[in-house]
C-alpha cells in the first residue's frame, strides 16, 4: 500500500473550511439562544464590557448589574430618559443568567390573546412562566395604560419572584415619586406599578436613576456633522 501525505496548502484550506463551518455553527447557536430570551438585534452585542461607563453614576450602574448577576442583590429598578443605557445593561444581565426580556407591552397582549377561543396558553400559565424564569427583565413600564388587571398580572408576577429568589429588573422612562419636583404627577412610576409591587422591588432591591443625555441623540448628531 502507497500512503500518500496530504499537501500542505490543501491541509490549510481544509483546516480553514473546518473553521468557518465551526464559527457559523456557533454564531448560528447564539443568534438561537438570542432569540429565545427574546433579545432584539440591535442589542445582540450588548454586554457589560460593552457598555460605556465614563462618569460615577454609570459605573455605579454597572457596578450594581454586577451584583445582581452575583446574587448580591435581587431587583433592580432602572428609570430614566431614552438612550442611556438601560436595555442594554438589563440585556447583559439577562445573557449571564440565561433568562428573557419583554416590554411590558409584550406582556399584556400575550395574556390578551389568552382569552381568544384559539389561545393554546392559559392566563395563569403565562404569568406563571414569568415567574418561574431564572431571570426576567421587564422593559417600559409605563408605556401602556396601568389597568388594574396589568397592576394585578405585575403583583403576581413580582410577588412570586421575590418570594423565590429570582433576580428582576423593571425598566421604565418615568420618574419615581420621590424625586419627583412636582411631589407627584402623571410620569410617577407608581402610577403603573402598585405600592406592594414597589415595596418588593426595594426589599434588596436598588434603584438606579440614568440622568444622563441620550447617547443615540449624541451619536446621531456626531454623524451628522462629519
Amino acid at each position: 500500500l502507497i500512503f500518500t501525505r496530504p499537501c500542505p496548502e490543501c491541509s490549510k484550506e481544509m483546516d480553514k473550511e473546518d473553521e468557518e463551518r465551526q464559527a457559523a455553527i456557533e454564531k448560528a447557536a447564539k443568534i438561537a439562544s438570542y432569540k429565545f430570551m427574546n433579545i432584539e438585534p440591535e442589542y445582540c452585542g450588548a454586554t457589560i464590557d460593552t457598555y460605556q461607563a465614563d462618569t460615577p453614576e454609570q459605573v455605579k450602574a454597572v457596578q450594581t448589574v454586577k451584583r445582581l448577576i452575583a446574587g448580591e442583590i435581587q431587583q433592580i429598578v432602572m428609570t430614566g430618559s431614552n438612550g442611556t443605557g438601560k436595555t442594554h445593561l438589563a440585556i447583559a444581565a439577562v445573557k449571564e443568567l440565561k433568562g428573557k426580556i419583554y416590554t411590558m407591552y409584550e406582556i399584556t397582549t400575550r395574556i390578551r390573546q389568552s382569552y381568544t377561543a384559539r389561545a393554546d396558553e392559559t392566563e395563569l400559565e403565562i404569568v406563571d412562566e414569568l415567574a418561574r424564569l431564572p431571570m426576567l427583565a421587564i422593559d417600559e413600564v409605563g408605556r401602556t395604560k396601568g389597568s388594574d388587571a396589568e397592576l394585578n398580572w405585575l403583583s403576581y408576577i413580582i410577588d412570586k419572584r421575590h418570594t423565590r429568589g429570582l433576580p428582576t429588573i423593571i425598566i421604565s422612562n418615568k420618574h419615581v415619586r420621590k424625586y419627583c419636583p412636582n411631589g407627584g404627577c402623571p410620569d410617577c412610576l407608581e402610577n403603573y406599578l402598585s405600592g406592594d409591587v414597589m415595596s418588593r422591588l426595594t426589599d434588596n432591591g436598588v434603584l438606579l436613576q440614568f440622568g444622563w443625555a441620550d447617547w443615540r441623540k449624541i451619536k446621531r448628531q456626531k454623524e451628522a456633522q462629519k
